[in-house]
């Protein structure tokens, strides 16, 4: 109310001395008074008003109003953005309307980032123990990365330039769910899923909104965060003084073993065959670094082998079942090396 009395008086002085001046003095002051009037009016009358339109944003929901979400992705202006370990939004009723929300904000040039969990990492796991191992965390996750696969796949180079998938390792505190400044908060409480917690509506000016946007470009930037095409496939260097191919192949991995798909490969080796072949897998992820592993031994899978079948199951789980191919094992090369 201070304020308000001092700038008062200032219009009112202004004003009045304006009745005394030249022409030239009279519009300055006039101009001045003006000015300040517009000042008092935004302090006093639209800053309250907008703090008011802001706090009319947040609001605390029963649960994640998925509709709600889709509508607002089809009509988005500038940016979509999912911070989740896997949305259920790629799944069962809500997967074919929220692709096409999708597809219709890639047509207004509309920023699209989906930042899901790594099923490979141990976070994938602790949140299964969370809800009790009465869901699939890591199916649920891979299903979704597929899906995102393919639909990227049936994007134009337009849209697809606007659309990118991240995995991260680290589990977040929140997830997230924004279009443009609209966002949809929730924690990952136990034994239930975080879209059947509450939900904490917001905006990113907002405290909560702030925060989260922060740990979202934090694991967007991370440096065990990588592209879904980095998920997807691995580097293969061959590993000889005289010989600097490469190939780029699929890979699944138990947390012990890993194992390629080596058609390519094997097609590569005609000649010299692939048995004890040396390798090293190039790692890289989404900043566009990379990192060489040791020295690997490649190892065809015999039709016999004890770890055959779980090697295929992996490759479904992650591909689908269109996944056929020639499986190639990464092992510790033998210390004479290479027959």
């Amino acid at each position: 109310m201070v304020i308000a009395a001092a700038l008062t008086i200032v219009i009112l002085v202004l004003l009045l001395f304006s009745t005394t001046l030249a022409d030239y003095g009279k519009n300055l002051s006039l101009n001045l008074g003006a000015d300040l009037i517009g000042t008092l009016v935004v302090l006093f009358v639209i800053a309250p008003f907008m703090g008011r339109a802001e706090r009319s944003h947040e609001a605390v929901l029963e649960r994640f109003d998925h509709r709600a979400f889709i509508r607002q992705t089809a009509d988005a202006r500038h940016r979509v953005i999912v911070l989740e370990l896997w949305t259920d939004l790629l799944q069962g009723g809500f997967q074919r309307p929220f692709l096409d929300a999708i597809r219709a904000a890639l047509g207004r040039d509309v920023e699209v980032r989906i930042l899901l969990l790594d099923p490979d990492a141990r976070a994938a796991e602790q949140r299964a123990d969370d809800l009790l191992r009465q869901t699939n965390v890591v199916d649920n996750i891979l299903d979704n990365l597929r899906i995102l696969h393919e639909f990227q796949r049936e994007l134009s180079d337009r849209m697809r330039r606007n659309i990118e998938v991240r995995v991260y390792s680290a589990l977040p505190p929140v997830q997230m769910y924004r279009v443009d400044d609209h966002l949809i908060v929730s924690f990952y409480p136990v034994n239930v899923t975080s879209w059947n917690a509450a939900q904490y509506q917001t905006s990113p000016q907002a405290q909560l909104g702030t925060f989260v946007g922060t740990k979202f470009d934090e694991l967007w930037e991370a440096r065990s965060t990588r592209t879904l095409e980095q998920f997807r496939k691995v580097t293969l260097e061959v590993d000889e003084e005289d010989d600097s191919r490469s190939y780029r192949v699929r890979f699944v991995s138990n947390g012990v073993q890993t194992y390629v798909s080596g058609r390519s490969v094997v097609a590569g080796n005609l000649r010299s065959g692939i048995d004890g072949l040396p390798v090293r897998i190039v790692n890289d992820n989404a900043k566009g670094e990379q990192y060489h592993s040791a020295t690997y031994s490649l190892t065809p899978l015999d039709p016999a082998a004890d770890d055959l079948g779980a090697a295929q199951e992996l490759f479904r789980r992650k591909y689908g079942q269109n996944h056929h191919d020639v499986i190639l094992k990464l092992s510790a090369p033998p210390a004479q090396g290479r027959a």
